[in-house]
């Protein structure tokens, strides 16, 4: 499905600022907490913390975006297609677990 959002003239303009609020903030990539290398070209991605397509109230939220490294970004996109386990926090359990 091809909807055009990041092509859109809105989301270009945020994941600019997105990146560079992280970038100047020194914040580490949200995946692994490793340092970021900017001058990477392509090292980096902005991330949507919650779904784009499950939250499009939240498709341009910027508290709904992540700076990861791009690696990063592609080990969370072939775990969610191919695992259908409950995600695990980092307090080790799963949501809704008390």
């Amino acid at each position: 499905m091809n909807d055009n959002f990041y092509s859109s003239p809105e989301w270009h303009k945020l994941r600019a600022k997105t990146k560079a609020t992280w970038r100047a903030q020194g914040r580490p990539c949200a995946y692994c907490g490793e340092p970021i290398e900017w001058a990477i070209k392509g090292g980096t991605t902005v991330d949507h913390i919650l779904n784009r397509r499950k939250h499009p109230d939240r498709a341009l939220d910027p508290s709904n975006l992540q700076v990861v490294h791009s690696s990063c970004n592609s080990k969370k996109a072939a775990y969610f297609e191919n695992n259908n386990k409950p995600r695990i926090n980092v307090d080790g359990f799963p949501d809704g677990w008390a």
